[in-house]
């Protein structure tokens, strides 16, 4: 194959990995997305629980899970503030959004969860809202001083902000994150880079709006 072939071909499959990538993960849309949502479900659901855990929500608590994806943490968030809790679930995915609908029938019906479009920029939740604010990878697609501010503005004070990303998508120094936090106004920020057998770290941080 000639050579200016060659590198023709080699842009065009990196084209199209891309245009895949997008579609399946980072804004997941139609049959490509709903194919990425199912591969979230599996490879995403250990950070999902480690992160509500790591929220420590109890029973009446709300909640709003940022990026929700297919709805894996809408469940487990809406397990821990049962009953008399509300876990709202924003994504700007509408096929993501579907997803987690048909996961969370039960908890929707039961008034537990509520699924609505919105990103991390703009939830769409009063002041003080929530007692902790988590994000499964999707820390990535924020605007990320926006983001920081707006889970300051929502979180109620004592409330707790969890991220947990890939580190291989997270696309900054891992510092980059605590930093940012700091500048929100968040404080009791932990950073961990944990290591995991089946793929890359995954970056997670703990943030707490003050008290006073």
């Amino acid at each position: 194959m000639r050579p200016g072939l060659a590198s023709g071909v080699l842009l065009g499959m990196a084209g199209l990995m891309t245009w895949v990538f997008d579609r399946g993960f980072g804004h997941p849309r139609g049959l490509v997305g709903r194919l990425g949502g199912a591969l979230m479900v599996k490879g995403n659901s250990e950070q999902e629980r480690r992160a509500v855990e790591r929220a420590g929500l109890s029973p009446g608590g709300a909640v709003v899970v940022v990026g929700h994806g297919p709805g894996v943490g809408l469940r487990l968030a809406a397990a821990a503030v049962a009953p008399g809790g509300h876990v709202l679930g924003v994504d700007p995915s509408v096929a993501m959004r579907e997803m987690a609908a048909s996961r969370c029938a039960e908890e929707i019906a039961r008034g537990l969860v509520e699924v609505r479009e919105g990103a991390a920029e703009r939830t769409g939740c009063a002041d003080d809202f929530a007692d902790a604010v988590i994000s499964v990878n999707n820390v990535m697609l924020w605007e990320r001083s926006r983001g920081f501010s707006e889970a300051f503005r929502v979180l109620r004070p004592g409330g707790r902000l969890v991220i947990s990303v890939h580190r291989h998508v997270l696309g900054v120094e891992p510092e980059v994150l605590r930093d940012e936090a700091l500048r929100a106004g968040f404080e009791q920020v932990g950073l961990r880079v944990r290591r995991r057998r089946f793929n890359s770290p995954a970056v997670e941080l703990l943030a707490v709006r003050p008290s006073g």
